[in-house]
């Protein structure tokens, strides 16, 4: 993020000094980059305010101060205000806290932007901002019980529409490419994904999602050796602490072994994945899956055992072992691994809530319906106590496989 901040402010610089300026330009610019370095951004936003007082309303300390602005808010109101603070370093004692520490505003960031595209319409950082002013609503619309589908569309077109007017203009940016990728890749139109993909893997700083993205085109193209080529480049550059985003590449990269027929890399690959996040379903799914058409079937029973020890709360690896314990006719083993479930997460509503659902699936799959029915109860039982009663799920228990029964 350091070296990025460094570069866009290079880039404002240039900017600036292609426009006359006062003699003190230089010497601002790199105060403006120190300062936002040691993280006090509250002082940049008033130091950008005098500037623009003094000067006037010059589109490149109004992308500036509204760069900063988008990137380094604590808090925010409607999106019209942005508050700032200065970082506070050595807060030891308890009197430290009540130190004065600097904050400031960005008011009305959209406003300002659209105001430097009116009087500059080849204004291309500004369009940049201005799709990062409606990403950020978008990322956190992601997270709201407010979301609709409506809502999302109208965000998407708003930052499509500033972020191609970007690109247009000349705009080089790793979020901006990857944004386009992901949009025309969940439009189908993989050719443009992969052009902006691409620009973020030859850039000066590669980009590990994009190449991960790259991987997921060419493994549904059936191209499994560049797949491959670029989940292992890809897991090169992810960070060691991006834990679920390694495993999406390791398994992304075990896929692609296991269609060129490396069985051997791909079963060591998805060992890596468990031994990576333990309580993911993924890596023992595609095992228990694996071993069953094999015919190994102690080995399977090993996988299924281990996922549902590790993570009773997914659902799909319920479903998974029924449709194994059906096809096997297996079903001691998921009695006897029921029980050891029930004792081991005695005390986890959701756990045993979805223990019961499973048992009354297998019990109505044998004709045991009464037994079934008892099982369903007591899982729906369990489910009220972390569920309200007008769930749509506790109407589903016990549906589906009296569906399946009818058919």
């Amino acid at each position: 993020m350091k070296k990025f901040l460094t570069f866009s402010i290079l880039l404002l610089l240039k900017l600036c000094l292609a426009q006359p300026a006062p003699d003190d330009s230089l010497f601002f610019s790199q105060q403006v980059q120190d300062l936002i370095e040691q993280r006090q951004y509250a002082t940049v936003q008033k130091l950008l305010e005098e500037r623009i007082q003094q000067q006037g309303m010059k589109p490149v300390y109004v992308c500036l101060m509204v760069q900063n602005g988008l990137q380094h808010f604590y808090r925010k109101q409607n999106y019209h205000i942005f508050y700032l603070q200065d970082h506070a370093e050595n807060i030891k004692a308890p009197a430290d806290s009540l130190r004065k520490i600097t904050t400031a505003q960005l008011r009305y960031p959209q406003r300002l932007l659209l105001t430097v595209i009116r009087s500059d319409p080849q204004n291309a950082h500004a369009y940049k901002l201005l799709g990062d002013f409606y990403n950020l609503q978008l990322q956190d619309l992601g997270d709201s019980e407010d979301i609709t589908r409506e809502k999302v569309k109208k965000l998407e077109e708003n930052i499509f529409h500033y972020y191609s007017q970007a690109d247009k203009l000349g705009v080089k940016d790793q979020q901006l490419n990857r944004w386009l990728g992901t949009y025309y890749l969940n439009s189908n139109q993989i050719d443009l994904a992969e052009k902006y993909y691409l620009r973020n893997i030859t850039s000066a700083q590669p980009d590990a999602i994009s190449y991960f993205r790259l991987a997921e085109i060419a493994f549904q193209q059936k191209q499994y050796t560049r797949g491959y080529n670029f989940a292992m480049r890809a897991l090169q550059l992810h960070s060691s602490t991006e834990v679920y985003l390694r495993y999406d590449t390791i398994h992304l990269a075990a896929k692609c072994l296991k269609a060129l027929g490396d069985v051997n890399k791909y079963l060591q690959f998805m060992q890596n994945c468990i031994s990576l996040l333990p309580d993911m379903q993924t890596a023992y799914l595609e095992l228990g899956n694996y071993y069953h058409l094999t015919g190994e079937l102690a080995k399977a029973e090993k996988y299924f055992k281990q996922m549902l020890y590790k993570n009773p709360f997914d659902l799909k690896g319920f479903r998974a072992l029924e449709r194994f314990v059906l096809k096997e006719k297996k079903f001691y083993f998921a009695d006897t691994l029921f029980e050891q479930l029930l004792l081991k997460y005695e005390n986890w509503d959701e756990a045993l809530a979805n223990i019961y659902w499973s048992k009354g699936n297998l019990a109505h799959a044998q004709g045991l319906v009464s037994e079934a029915n008892q099982f369903w109860e007591i899982s729906r039982n369990y489910m009220r106590q972390y569920l309200p009663e007008n769930s749509p799920v506790l109407k589903q228990v016990g549906k589906r496989a009296q569906k399946k029964k009818q058919q």
